[in-house]
């Protein structure tokens, strides 16, 4: 078993005991799950099976989609918003006076 494989495994076990044992909510479960299955599907590539790598990379994307909506994109939400304000254009016109 490969070191990736390993990692991998250890973080899916983390994930399902957090959730069973409710010290994690299932958008961190999801978070963990999304690593794991990155981590597998390099573990995939590097072994020259695609096949597998592209479900890992399904998966990995399922589980992101329901970490981020769940609530654990927040954070970068939040960083994006703030982004985004700095390239918004302002109004710079004097006001009309009637």
């Amino acid at each position: 078993m490969s070191v990736l494989s390993a990692l991998a495994l250890g973080l899916v076990v983390s994930a399902i005991t957090g959730v069973i044992t409710k010290r994690l909510r299932f958008h961190q479960g999801d978070g963990l799950m999304a690593i794991a299955f990155a981590l597998w599907g390099l573990n995939d590539l590097r072994g020259g099976r695609s096949f597998w790598a592209l479900f890992d990379a399904a998966c990995c994307a399922f589980y992101a989609y329901g970490w981020w909506h769940g609530g654990g994109g927040d954070g970068t939400r939040r960083r994006l918003r703030r982004l985004r304000r700095r390239f918004q254009g302002v109004r710079r016109t004097a006001p009309a006076t009637t």
